[in-house]
């Protein structure tokens, strides 16, 4: 089993730290405002109170002079619903991301080998891929809206797209790629198109499709939280909106803890999906040097 070496954990967990270290030397120093930059042990209690589900939503301006909540704060609570909590959002948006990559990831995968192998495909599909590929992920919702109602289809098929778009780029090259050896030698002991595929094109082109893999995580995670910022009633994007992206617009005592909160845990979500993926192409690539 490869152990983490010793030096680099240590520089990294310092990194940490003093990043940590100096936020709160900040923080607390006054020299920011606080309902943007919200002092260290706020930020912890507003993780602990998500946790638990018992953060309460923003509250308005007018509410906090009056001493009461009244029914803009009920409206405000569409934003940061009182009682969610964070692993709940965190298990949502993880289950899109997820979906998206199990969806985006074959189809990809499939285009850009397709592409890659048959240069007719590739005439015919790579300016339509080109062509695609401009539109922004999140440019697609309302339109799958307007085809498909609300639901949760507009949340999915921009992730699936993202996906399938950024995995296209490494399967068609990797394809390419493949040593022309490889393919004469598979076709002189008798290989057929699929069998030539399976047992030669799509192993080469492993490193490639690994390392591609990686960059889909980080888009799937990005277009599932732009998406659920904009059109979204649960997951990681509406508790950041909630926390106070929208408070100039609804009039509302902003939530910044709740903010950094959301995207911290979102880095560090992201950070141990990369981390199994690493692992993974380290493990399903030790041939390669």
């Amino acid at each position: 089993m490869r152990r983490v070496p010793t030096q680099r954990f240590v520089l990294g967990f310092a990194s940490l730290a003093a990043m940590v270290l100096a936020y709160t030397v900040l923080s607390n120093a006054h020299l920011f405002r606080p309902e943007v930059v919200p002092p260290t042990q706020e930020i912890a209690v507003a993780f602990t109170e998500l946790v638990v589900g018992a953060r309460p939503p923003p509250v308005t301006e007018g509410d906090m002079h009056a001493g009461h909540h009244g029914h803009s704060s009920a409206h405000v609570g569409t934003l940061l619903q009182q009682g969610v909590t964070l692993q709940d959002s965190l298990a949502i948006t993880a289950a899109r991301v997820l979906f998206g990559l199990a969806a985006g990831v074959p189809l990809g995968v499939l285009l850009g080998v397709l592409m890659g192998w048959s240069r007719r495909a590739d005439d015919y599909l790579h300016p339509l891929y080109v062509l695609l590929r401009s539109v922004p992920p999140l440019a697609l919702i309302t339109y799958v809206m307007l085809w498909l109602g609300h639901g949760e289809a507009h949340r999915l098929i921009p992730i699936v797209y993202a996906v399938a778009a950024t995995m296209v780029i490494p399967a068609y090259h990797g394809v390419r790629d493949v040593l022309v050896t490889y393919v004469v030698a598979a076709r002189s002991l008798g290989a057929r198109r699929w069998l030539l595929v399976r047992k030669v094109l799509l192993p080469a082109a492993g490193p490639a499709l690994l390392a591609g893999l990686r960059y889909a995580v980080a888009i799937a995670w990005m277009t599932a939280v732009g998406a659920e910022m904009l059109m979204s009633e649960n997951g990681m994007g509406n508790l950041i909106v909630g926390g106070g992206l929208w408070a100039s617009r609804t009039q509302t005592k902003a939530d910044p803890a709740v903010v950094i909160v959301g995207i911290v845990t979102l880095a560090a979500a992201g950070w141990a999906m990369d981390a199994l993926a690493r692992s993974a192409t380290a493990r399903l690539t030790r041939w390669v040097r």
